[in-house]
């Protein structure tokens, strides 16, 4: 496990590597009830179907996530939050 970064919103992420590859990142983001939901994001080439890694630092990922459970929705662009 690595260090979780508040990158701005509510929203943290942790860069999870495997033999010193980038595999996936763990992000967690504010609900509307207050809680804070977890995530995972794959990641490629680790995963054929996962986000590009478009910079690892600052970490630049597309496309946007998308929370299926409450709608929370943005980027993940420069190391910042941006919302969509």
């Amino acid at each position: 496990m690595g260090a979780t970064f508040d990158i701005g919103y509510g929203v943290t992420v942790e860069l999870r590597h495997l033999d010193g590859e980038l595999h996936g990142v763990a992000y967690g983001h504010p609900c509307v009830s207050g809680a804070t939901s977890p995530g995972w994001v794959p990641v490629k080439p680790c995963w054929s179907d996962g986000w590009d890694v478009l910079s690892e630092e600052p970490l630049t990922l597309s496309p946007l996530l998308l929370c299926r459970a409450c709608g929370h929705h943005g980027f993940i662009c420069e190391g910042r939050w941006v919302p969509a």
